[in-house]
């Protein structure tokens, strides 16, 4: 009876080890996440930005990475392409047209690829109120 009690307690001793996947886990990297922009999102702002600048927490890949600013019609704000910054390409940008938006409110689509193969996208809105 005692043997067969040890055993038990061999095989649950072995069978706690099992569980430790989980720690495993935490192991594999974490996902591209936007971290911020600029303008922020939410965000009222009373200067037209000359850029539109998301920071995102490792550098996704460019070639699929986009980045659009429509008004609140929807309709698409002409800019330049989604670019990496050369100092930090965590860092991507769209520059805005010189004469810059008017008043208004604006939502920030964006789609990025991961180093790891994996694609984001989200939105932000904020809203261009001058003083």
């Amino acid at each position: 009876m005692a043997a067969m009690a040890a055993m038990v307690l061999v095989i649950v001793s072995l069978g706690a080890g099992v569980a430790a996947p989980t720690s495993a886990d935490s192991l594999a990297p974490p996902h591209l996440e936007l971290l911020r922009s600029e303008p922020m999102a939410d965000s009222t702002i009373v200067e037209s930005p000359t850029e539109i600048r998301l920071f995102f927490s490792e550098a996704p890949v460019m070639r699929g990475t986009s980045v659009r600013l429509a008004d609140a019609a929807e309709e698409l704000v002409p800019t330049g392409e989604a670019t990496a910054d050369e100092s930090d390409p965590r860092q991507v940008y769209i520059e805005l047209a010189e004469e810059g938006i008017i008043p208004g409110d604006y939502t920030v689509h964006w789609r990025v690829i991961a180093q790891d193969g994996h694609s984001q996208r989200g939105d932000f809105n904020f809203r261009l109120q001058p003083e």
